[in-house]
């Protein structure tokens, strides 16, 4: 087994008071290379609509929840971001555990 640098996004809490949150509309695709500081997309919470940027440099190697999903809690796993382009395809059929979901870095 091959090993390769990815780390799983939860639902960020852009509010003090965010528990859940939709996902409007992502501004990048996967495969796509992303900047620190990058919008990833934009999440409606329960005050306002919020940027959500990249943490890291990297690729947008899987979305795994698709915009317009309501009420996403949060720490859910949203999206994995890989450090090698070459790890995309890694990621091509990955679906999220609940294991996953709780190790999901915010």
């Amino acid at each position: 087994k091959q090993w390769y640098q990815r780390r799983v996004r939860g639902m960020p809490a852009l509010s003090p008071t965010m528990e859940a949150g939709t996902i409007l509309s992502w501004s990048v695709s996967e495969g796509d290379e992303l900047g620190e500081g990058d919008l990833l997309a934009q999440i409606e919470t329960d005050k306002a609509t919020m940027d959500f940027e990249a943490p890291e440099v990297g690729f947008l190697a899987k979305i795994l929840i698709p915009a317009g999903t309501p009420d996403v809690k949060l720490g859910t796993a949203v999206c994995i971001i890989v450090e090698n382009k070459e790890d995309i395809a890694k990621f091509a059929d990955y679906v999220a555990s609940a294991a996953t979901v709780t190790r999901a870095v915010f």
